[in-house]
């Protein structure tokens, strides 16, 4: 009678053991787990090349604009420096309204553009999650057949080249990994990685610049403290199944940079859908609700960028960049702007009834990190903005 019970002991202490194993792995340190984010990019969708969603081709920049309209062709004696001079003048008088205004700043005053094409088409497949359990009209198919996917940012910058998988607007990876800025995410609660139905969810901007081994991976096990600032972070409950994790939504902003300029990307009933791996990575969708004139200003315009200090920018220096961006990315700044209220399908104006944010989607890796909330103090300190990021 003993053998047996014996036998049965071991067989329970060894389920025992590798539940254990399961519940605790070496990321997770009493109920919590840190991680950073390592990679972070638009989730976008297939490129137009090759595909019916483009018709008219892909959008234009004011000089473009300006040889089509005018038919504009280089002359026989003409050199091609000159020539590229005539365009630039020449695509100057595009790039003011009625009124006078330089459209980057003031991208209101231009009307839509018909040479700012957004996708066509119903059939389109991209990536992302629904997140208003509706299958609208112009919502997305995934790759996996996954319905109702809210990627209305993808609709209107899909005919951008700048946003084509070797373009240059769609991933932040150089920002992040130069110390520009970072997210990090902590679990608190944390009963079993894998299954576990009430964890405490924090995503908040990083205030120390990603540690980065060799070959500019960003190194797990590294430690980094939460930004300080309340409106650079967003707590909220997640739950675990099958080590995917899936938060509530909640009201996010993170850091921005752009030629020195500092600028916040808001994403309101913000939220993350991942996969949590044994190794302690996370691979998964960051997604919600941007607001139009927020994401103008740091996608394109720049209106209210900053400097380190916190000081509004030089006009200089704004309109600089936000122009010669619309010039070398291929696209104009009213077009960019209208197009993104045309597509926009959250946060109606309670006067107007018009949608005031378009859904946006985000896909992200994450390695294990140790996440203090505590100030910090780098060596990057003199890039620190007013909100007191690398101090």
């Amino acid at each position: 009678m003993k053998q047996p019970t014996t036998h049965l002991s071991l067989l329970s202490v060894l389920a025992l053991s590798s539940f254990a194993a399961v519940a605790s792995p070496p990321f997770v340190k009493d109920g919590t787990a840190g991680f950073v984010i390592s990679d972070f990019a638009y989730a976008l969708g297939p490129d137009a090349a090759g595909t019916p969603s483009c018709p008219d081709g892909l959008s234009r920049n004011l000089e473009e604009i300006y040889s089509i309209l005018n038919q504009v062709k280089r002359g026989p004696n003409e050199t091609e420096q000159a020539f590229d001079e005539r365009l630039k003048q020449g695509a100057k008088t595009l790039a003011t309204g009625e009124n006078g205004q330089h459209l980057c700043m003031h991208p209101e005053a231009g009307s839509p553009d018909p040479f700012y094409k957004t996708l066509q088409g119903s059939t389109i497949t991209a990536e992302g999650i629904d997140l208003d359990g509706k299958n609208d009209k112009d919502d997305f198919t995934g790759a996996d057949g996954t319905t109702g996917i809210d990627n209305q940012f993808y609709r209107a910058v899909g005919c951008s080249r700048s946003f084509q998988s070797s373009g240059q607007s769609n991933g932040f990876v150089v920002e992040m990994l130069t110390g520009a800025w970072g997210i990090v995410i902590e679990l608190r609660g944390v009963d079993n990685i894998r299954n576990d139905d009430h964890v405490e969810v924090t995503i908040a901007a990083n205030a120390d610049p990603i540690q980065l081994s060799a070959s500019r991976q960003a190194l797990p096990y590294a430690t980094y403290a939460m930004d300080q600032d309340p409106l650079y972070r967003g707590i909220t409950r997640g739950r675990i199944k099958d080590g995917r994790l899936v938060t509530e939504p909640v009201t996010l902003r993170f850091h921005s940079s752009v030629n020195s300029m500092q600028l916040q990307r808001p994403l309101l009933e913000g939220r993350i859908d991942a996969q949590l791996s044994e190794d302690g990575t996370i691979k998964g969708i960051l997604a919600g609700y941007t607001p139009v004139e927020a994401l103008y200003d740091f996608q394109y315009g720049y209106r209210n960028g900053t400097t380190q200090t916190g000081e509004l920018a030089p006009l200089g220096l704004r309109l600089g960049s936000a122009s010669g961006a619309a010039a070398v990315l291929g696209h104009t700044c009213h077009g960019a702007y209208h197009a993104l209220y045309q597509h926009a399908d959250a946060m109606p104006d309670p006067e107007t009834g018009a949608m005031t944010a378009v859904s946006t989607q985000y896909r992200f890796e994450a390695v294990p990190a140790f996440v203090v909330d505590t100030e910090t103090s780098s060596l990057n300190a003199q890039l620190a903005p007013a909100s007191g990021r690398y101090q």
